[in-house]
């Protein structure tokens, strides 16, 4: 921790938990700021920089699950859901997207604290992430990705597609989902964008390579899957 009082950033939208969660992690030793939705809390990540975060998952425009992706594009610190959903599969859709734990509604504030200060005594980054998938490998900690041995080079943005579509293989994502996960809250593009890098990705990673890893679901989405 870089203080005494550690800094801890919390996303929610009500204001009774709003003012739960600022002066009560304030008197177990935080220092808290709050604010209502990404937009804000993006901002106020680069003139802060929290070292923790405490998400909810009901959020008025971009929900919790999406923002968890936009936010990690900019920080590694340890994010915290939540919310008053409890159920399995919503747990385990916030962690597969990038949070670090989930803590269901009600809570004890003793133990939200613990929990916190749990994760800000881990290393960010412990070990080096890398994602396989077929013949490619993604070293996520390095920013690189290759097919066949061979280094492919991507932009930011067709790194964090192909980052996304290799950690859910399988799953199908519409273009909007992956506006959402992928450009984030502050995007300024449409959804022909994603086509447009999609595009740029299959002629990066699967021209001249078999099998083919990225595909197309005419009027669904986008998937990636090896062809059988």
């Amino acid at each position: 921790m870089n203080s005494a009082f550690p800094r801890v950033l919390a996303v929610d939208d009500e204001p009774d938990m709003r003012a739960l969660l600022e002066y009560g992690l304030r008197n177990l030793g935080f220092e808290v700021k709050c604010v209502t939705d990404g937009h804000a809390a993006a901002q106020t990540i680069g003139e802060w920089a929290p070292e923790a975060i405490l998400l909810d998952i009901g959020l008025p425009g971009m929900d919790g699950f999406s923002l968890i992706a936009s936010l990690r594009r900019v920080t590694d610190v340890p994010i915290l859901m939540i919310t008053g959903r409890s159920a399995t599969q919503d747990k385990v859709s916030a962690l597969t997207r990038g949070a670090d734990d989930y803590v269901a509604k009600p809570f004890e504030l003793e133990e939200l604290a613990a929990r916190i200060r749990a994760r800000l005594r881990r290393p960010h980054m412990e070990t080096r992430e890398v994602v396989n998938y077929a013949d490619m490998s993604i070293d996520v900690s390095h920013r690189k990705a290759a097919r066949g041995g061979k280094l492919i080079e991507l932009s930011t943005r067709e790194f964090d597609l192909l980052l996304m579509l290799a950690r859910h293989p399988e799953q199908v994502f519409t273009r909007t989902q992956l506006l959402d996960l992928v450009w984030g809250i502050d995007r300024d593009v449409t959804p022909a964008t994603v086509e447009t890098y999609i595009s740029y990705l299959r002629s990066k990673v699967d021209a001249g390579e078999a099998p083919r890893l990225i595909h197309t679901l005419r009027g669904v989405g986008y998937t990636m899957r090896m062809d059988r």
